[in-house]
């Protein structure tokens, strides 16, 4: 296990620096710059604050003046806003993220699951179609319209709920919903197409020849062993939900991380949508080992 977690990591450092090279050439490709703001700037102090930030070098130089600080865990400040560093944002920040994006993580799974289940063992019957119709429903609707949706009807028709904010119980659920939904409604399609060719094995066969129930049968056998697709997309689910919260903290106003990397990427702040960037990567790639990890607990089989 440790061979196989370090050979994985030496694996991932070339997928690193590639994400980290494709992020810094399309920042720098962004029109416009950090100084082009319409504020009146003397030749001389325009050249100080670009020799500061070292943007009078070549792009290459750049791109190694700035990696030779990621490396030791400085992701540099904000050229916009100078004295705002990007450890002080992901501080901050990220934890409103990281929580609104677990709520709609337990959204996405405690309701796509179960109804993955459900349409399984009740394969091509009324329940498992109207599941199906609505996942398919469920995940063409952008999240973004489901939540404008749900501040219409639930927040201001029936007003059950908060329209936006942060800090109680209540302002999370309409944004955890609007950004789970859609990703509950493709696990549960994963879910039943896994959990149904799971049932059709032959082990399955035996474990009701000897006497198991149905529940049994599902959850002690077919559901573990279907849980390995599953696992996978959590991880890419991880990201993605954290990242995907971006547009749903604009909506209800969350103070999240959402404002500085949409302003960032509009003020060509290269520094802070670079750090951002490089955050939620490594993200990503943490989420993608820990999954392998989580295998060896699934199936004992795998021997890495």
């Amino acid at each position: 296990m440790a061979l196989y977690l370090t050979r994985r990591l030496l694996t991932l450092i070339p997928a690193w620096i590639g994400v980290t090279l494709l992020a810094f050439m399309f920042v720098h490709s962004i029109p416009g710059g950090p100084f082009d703001t319409g504020a009146v700037r003397p030749p001389a102090t325009r050249a100080i604050l670009e020799s500061h930030y070292h943007l009078d070098r070549s792009l290459p130089v750049q791109y190694v003046l700035y990696m030779k600080n990621v490396v030791t865990g400085d992701l540099g400040e904000s050229i916009v806003q100078p004295g705002l560093r990007v450890s002080t944002v992901l501080t901050q920040r990220f934890p409103t993220s990281a929580e609104l994006g677990g709520a709609a993580l337990l959204v996405a799974l405690g309701i796509g699951v179960p109804a993955g289940l459900l349409a399984a063992t009740k394969r091509n019957q009324l329940l498992d179609r109207v599941v199906m119709v609505g996942a398919t429903i469920g995940y063409a609707i952008p999240n973004f319209i489901l939540s404008i949706l749900f501040i219409l009807v639930v927040g201001l028709d029936l007003r059950l709920l908060p329209l936006g904010g942060w800090g109680r119980p209540s302002q999370v659920v309409l944004p955890a919903l609007a950004l789970g939904l859609p990703w509950a409604s493709f696990v549960a399609r994963l879910t039943r197409g896994t959990v149904i060719g799971t049932l059709e094995q032959d082990y399955i066969r035996t474990a009701r020849a000897k006497g198991a129930g149905p529940a049994r049968v599902l959850v002690q056998h077919a559901f573990r062993n279907a849980l390995m697709p599953i696992t996978t997309v959590t991880a890419l689910l991880i990201a993605e939900l954290i990242t995907g919260s971006l547009v749903i903290e604009s909506i209800f106003s969350i103070p999240g991380m959402g404002q500085y990397l949409t302003n960032s990427v509009l003020g060509s702040d290269y520094t802070m949508t670079l750090g951002l960037i490089i955050f939620y990567a490594t993200l990503l790639f943490a989420a993608n080992v820990v999954v392998d990890l989580l295998y060896v607990w699934l199936d004992p089989r795998i021997r890495y």
